[in-house]
Protein backbone atom coordinates (compact mmCIF):
# COMPACT_ATOMS: atom_id res chain seq x y z
CA UNK A 1 0.00 0.00 0.00
CA UNK A 2 1.33 3.43 -0.93
CA UNK A 3 1.36 6.40 1.48
CA UNK A 4 0.38 9.30 0.87
CA UNK A 5 3.64 10.83 1.46
CA UNK A 6 5.35 8.12 -0.81
CA UNK A 7 2.50 9.00 -3.65
CA UNK A 8 3.61 12.58 -3.38
CA UNK A 9 7.11 11.96 -3.56
CA UNK A 10 7.10 9.98 -6.62
CA UNK A 11 4.85 12.18 -8.58
CA UNK A 12 7.65 14.94 -7.38
CA UNK A 13 10.05 12.56 -8.65
CA UNK A 14 8.42 11.84 -12.13
CA UNK A 15 7.54 15.63 -12.55
CA UNK A 16 11.26 16.58 -12.35
CA UNK A 17 12.34 13.33 -14.12
CA UNK A 18 9.81 15.10 -17.17
CA UNK A 19 11.28 18.30 -16.97
CA UNK A 20 15.13 16.51 -17.38
CA UNK A 21 13.62 15.12 -20.60
CA UNK A 22 12.00 18.55 -22.03
CA UNK A 23 15.55 20.44 -21.10
CA UNK A 24 17.55 17.79 -23.05
CA UNK A 25 15.20 17.41 -26.02
CA UNK A 26 15.27 21.12 -26.14
CA UNK A 27 19.16 21.45 -25.56
CA UNK A 28 19.39 18.73 -28.52
CA UNK A 29 17.16 21.12 -30.76
CA UNK A 30 19.60 23.66 -30.49
CA UNK A 31 22.78 21.35 -30.92
CA UNK A 32 21.03 20.83 -34.32
CA UNK A 33 20.80 23.88 -35.37
CA UNK A 34 24.05 24.08 -35.39
CA UNK A 35 24.46 21.09 -38.47
CA UNK A 36 27.64 22.23 -40.35
CA UNK A 37 28.70 24.93 -38.12
CA UNK A 38 31.16 23.44 -36.03
CA UNK A 39 28.57 22.23 -33.46
CA UNK A 40 30.08 20.95 -30.61
CA UNK A 41 32.15 24.00 -30.02
CA UNK A 42 29.56 26.59 -30.70
CA UNK A 43 27.17 24.41 -28.43
CA UNK A 44 28.85 23.91 -25.58
CA UNK A 45 30.85 27.74 -25.37
CA UNK A 46 27.02 29.29 -25.32
CA UNK A 47 25.20 26.74 -23.19
CA UNK A 48 28.23 26.81 -20.80
CA UNK A 49 28.31 30.68 -21.00
CA UNK A 50 24.44 30.94 -21.16
CA UNK A 51 23.72 28.34 -18.04
CA UNK A 52 26.63 29.27 -15.57
CA UNK A 53 24.80 33.13 -16.02
CA UNK A 54 21.89 31.61 -15.30
CA UNK A 55 22.71 29.75 -12.29
CA UNK A 56 24.25 32.92 -10.81
CA UNK A 57 21.40 34.78 -10.82
CA UNK A 58 19.44 31.82 -10.10
CA UNK A 59 21.54 31.85 -7.00
CA UNK A 60 20.76 35.89 -6.09
CA UNK A 61 17.51 35.46 -6.59
CA UNK A 62 17.18 32.68 -3.95
CA UNK A 63 19.50 34.05 -1.61
CA UNK A 64 17.21 37.83 -2.03
CA UNK A 65 13.88 35.89 -1.68
CA UNK A 66 15.30 33.10 0.79
CA UNK A 67 13.77 30.07 -1.37
CA UNK A 68 14.66 28.44 -4.45
CA UNK A 69 13.58 29.49 -7.54
CA UNK A 70 10.55 27.77 -9.88
CA UNK A 71 11.02 25.83 -12.67
CA UNK A 72 15.25 25.50 -12.54
CA UNK A 73 16.16 23.94 -15.77
CA UNK A 74 14.22 26.69 -17.49
CA UNK A 75 16.66 29.40 -16.41
CA UNK A 76 19.65 27.89 -18.45
CA UNK A 77 17.89 27.06 -21.22
CA UNK A 78 16.48 30.69 -21.45
CA UNK A 79 20.38 31.88 -21.15
CA UNK A 80 21.07 29.74 -23.44
CA UNK A 81 19.17 30.98 -26.05
CA UNK A 82 20.15 33.89 -25.31
CA UNK A 83 24.04 33.38 -25.32
CA UNK A 84 22.97 31.60 -28.93
CA UNK A 85 20.59 34.20 -30.65
CA UNK A 86 23.27 35.96 -32.86
CA UNK A 87 23.24 32.31 -34.20
CA UNK A 88 20.25 32.44 -35.21
CA UNK A 89 19.98 36.06 -36.53
CA UNK A 90 23.35 34.53 -38.95
CA UNK A 91 21.22 31.51 -40.17
CA UNK A 92 18.88 34.13 -40.85
CA UNK A 93 21.45 35.67 -42.87
CA UNK A 94 22.80 38.28 -40.34
CA UNK A 95 26.35 38.43 -40.50
CA UNK A 96 28.48 38.18 -36.67
CA UNK A 97 29.28 42.41 -35.45
CA UNK A 98 30.95 42.69 -32.55
CA UNK A 99 27.44 44.82 -30.51
CA UNK A 100 26.17 41.08 -30.84
CA UNK A 101 28.41 40.83 -27.52
CA UNK A 102 25.52 42.08 -25.17
CA UNK A 103 24.00 38.47 -25.79
CA UNK A 104 26.12 37.57 -22.99
CA UNK A 105 29.11 37.92 -25.11
CA UNK A 106 28.39 36.10 -27.70
CA UNK A 107 31.64 37.10 -29.98
CA UNK A 108 34.28 37.62 -27.51
CA UNK A 109 33.37 34.30 -25.26
CA UNK A 110 34.85 32.18 -28.20
CA UNK A 111 38.26 34.00 -27.81
CA UNK A 112 38.63 33.17 -23.92
CA UNK A 113 42.25 31.40 -23.28
CA UNK A 114 41.21 27.78 -22.67
CA UNK A 115 38.20 28.00 -24.92
CA UNK A 116 35.28 25.55 -23.84
CA UNK A 117 37.88 24.52 -21.05
CA UNK A 118 37.67 27.42 -19.02
CA UNK A 119 33.84 28.05 -19.83
CA UNK A 120 33.60 24.34 -18.49
CA UNK A 121 35.33 25.69 -14.65
CA UNK A 122 33.16 28.88 -15.23
CA UNK A 123 30.08 26.62 -15.25
CA UNK A 124 31.53 24.09 -12.81
CA UNK A 125 32.21 27.18 -10.44
CA UNK A 126 28.47 29.02 -10.46
CA UNK A 127 26.75 25.61 -10.24
CA UNK A 128 28.82 25.05 -7.11
CA UNK A 129 27.65 28.82 -6.14
CA UNK A 130 23.83 27.78 -6.62
CA UNK A 131 24.03 24.49 -5.18
CA UNK A 132 25.60 26.17 -2.07
CA UNK A 133 23.11 28.57 -2.03
CA UNK A 134 20.23 26.13 -2.09
CA UNK A 135 21.51 24.49 0.35
CA UNK A 136 21.30 27.61 2.99
CA UNK A 137 17.43 28.82 1.89
CA UNK A 138 13.90 26.77 1.94
CA UNK A 139 12.42 24.38 -0.86
CA UNK A 140 10.09 26.24 -3.31
CA UNK A 141 6.51 26.27 -1.66
CA UNK A 142 4.51 24.47 -3.64
CA UNK A 143 0.92 25.20 -5.00
CA UNK A 144 -1.56 22.39 -5.00
CA UNK A 145 -3.10 24.28 -7.93
CA UNK A 146 0.32 24.61 -9.74
CA UNK A 147 2.25 21.92 -11.41
CA UNK A 148 6.18 21.90 -12.09
CA UNK A 149 7.14 24.02 -9.38
CA UNK A 150 9.97 22.89 -7.08
CA UNK A 151 13.23 22.93 -6.54
CA UNK A 152 15.91 20.63 -8.23
CA UNK A 153 15.78 18.62 -4.82
CA UNK A 154 11.82 17.77 -5.50
CA UNK A 155 10.99 20.49 -2.39
CA UNK A 156 13.50 19.27 -0.01
CA UNK A 157 16.94 20.69 1.00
Amino acid sequence: MTTPVAAEGAGRALRLCLWCVVAVVAEVGLYASYRGHDARFHWFTHFFVGASFALVVMAVVALRRRRAVPVPLVWPFIAHVVAMFPDFLFAAGIAHQRWMDVFLGHISTHFVPGRNLTWFVVFLLALGFYLAVLGRVSPVQEDPDQRFTGSVTGGRS
